[in-house]
């Protein structure tokens, strides 16, 4: 897991692996690729940071500094959230 400090870090560096949205029921998860590893965004308290809706991951990563990310929609669904 990755928190969000280090992927500011990362990110105003230019280190930064690809950021996925990966989809998953009800929302998105991110993901940061690097090469064939790939770490899940940590929520304060320790478990995968969900987002409801696409334009909050592009919020967030806006407010780091990102410029670009994919979305992966295969196992996104309308369903909601348990949070």
């Amino acid at each position: 897991m990755i928190d969000t400090p280090l992927l500011r870090q990362l990110v105003r560096s230019g280190k930064a692996g690809s950021l996925i949205a990966k989809g998953i029921d009800g929302g998105f998860v991110l993901v940061m690729r690097e090469g064939l590893d790939e770490q899940l965004l940590e929520a304060q308290r320790g478990h995968a940071r969900k987002f409801r809706r696409l334009e909050s991951v592009a919020n967030y990563l806006k407010g780091l500094g990102a410029t670009t990310f994919s979305v992966e929609l295969d196992r996104w669904s309308e369903n909601s959230l348990d949070m």
